[in-house]
Parts: structure tokens; sequence; C-alpha cells
């Protein structure tokens, strides 16, 4: 099946609430993961505290080639983020959502509070997506993000990548229109690759 990206997006205050924890950040997102999770009862979970979420959308597998294709680095080893807010915001970047702030960039969700949801917002929004796409399609082909080829055949044979398929660039348009909703409503957003 291989690996998705979900955005999903929160209202701010409610998020605030369990970051805010005697014992600091780290044991807010730890708190915010637990109920972020929907733990069962016996693990101490408390449905009334469980986090409404406002929207969801799902990069599939495009989530690799859309980072590269806003950071111009690839991802090398996944435990670390390329490049730098705002452009990795928009995949990678964020708060770690766990007690010691590390983990890898797989199964491990990612928060981005409104400030950092707004300027990845004014980041995509200052792009021109179609020039962007025609000057890094041959380093997208070069380095071969996640699961960039295979998007179909041409009539020789020869496989269709994200970028031919058009896949890319409508995921670059849902991901730039949940950032607008998300800054404009001042939401926090989390993102888990799965």
């Amino acid at each position: 099946m291989g690996y998705w990206m979900w955005l999903t997006r929160y209202d701010d205050a409610e998020v605030a609430a369990l970051l805010d924890h005697p014992h600091g950040l780290h044991a807010g997102l730890g708190r915010l993961r637990e109920t972020w999770d929907d733990l069962p009862i016996e693990l101490g979970y408390d449905p009334s505290g469980s986090l409404r979420k406002l929207e969801e959308v799902d990069t599939h597998r495009a989530w690799d080639a859309l980072h590269v294709l806003l950071t111009g680095l690839p991802n090398e080893d996944y435990d670390r983020v390329s490049g730098d807010p705002p452009a990795c915001d928009a995949v990678m970047g964020g708060l770690v959502m766990n007690e010691t702030g590390e983990g890898s960039l797989l199964h491990v969700p990612r928060l981005l509070r409104p400030a950092q949801v707004r300027a990845v917002d004014a980041f995509l929004r200052s792009l021109d997506p179609d020039a962007l796409i025609r000057e890094r399609h041959a380093y997208l082909k070069e380095v071969q993000p996640y699961s960039f080829e295979g998007w179909g055949r041409l009539q020789s044979g020869e496989a269709w990548d994200m970028v031919e398929h058009g896949v890319l660039r409508k995921t670059f348009d849902t991901v730039r229109d949940f950032y607008a909703r998300a800054a404009a409503a001042g939401n926090t957003v989390i993102k888990e690759i799965v």
C-alpha cells in the first residue's frame, strides 16, 4: 500500500488547552498526542477531551515529491527534515507530537500552530506552481522522491511520473487550498505520514 500523508486542521483553542501543561511543552505535546490518537478508555482516554476534526485532506503518495518541489531538497533518511521553514513546514516540518520532541518523519505526527500555518499559506500563495513544476521536473526525476514514478504508461511503454500524470499539480492545489482555509480560520494543523 505505501505511505500516505494526511493533513488535519483543528481549533487552536482546543489544541492550546492541551499544550498548556505544568511540566512544559513536551509534556503538553504528549498529552495532545494521547488525545489526538483517541486512546481507548482502559488506557486513560477521556472521550470528552477528544479533538474535534474540522477538516482532513489526503496527499496520497505525493507528499515526498511535494516536499522536494517546495524545498528543492530530497529527504535522505526520513529522520530529519530537509529545508527551511516555511517551505519545509508545508509537508514535513513542525513540532514533533511526543514527550521527547524526536522521532522519524514516518508515523510521528507533527504540529503547526496558527503563526506557522499562516507562514506556510503565504509561502504557497507566493509560488507559481506551473513554473516551479517545470523548473524542478528534471530534478524530481533525478532524485526520485517516494512513489514518483509509475502513474501510468506512455504508448512507448515508459512510465509516467507524478508531473506528467498531473498528480503533483493536483496535490499542490489541494495542500495550498487547505492551508489557506486553515490560516483564514486561525487553525492548528497536524500532519502524519503513515
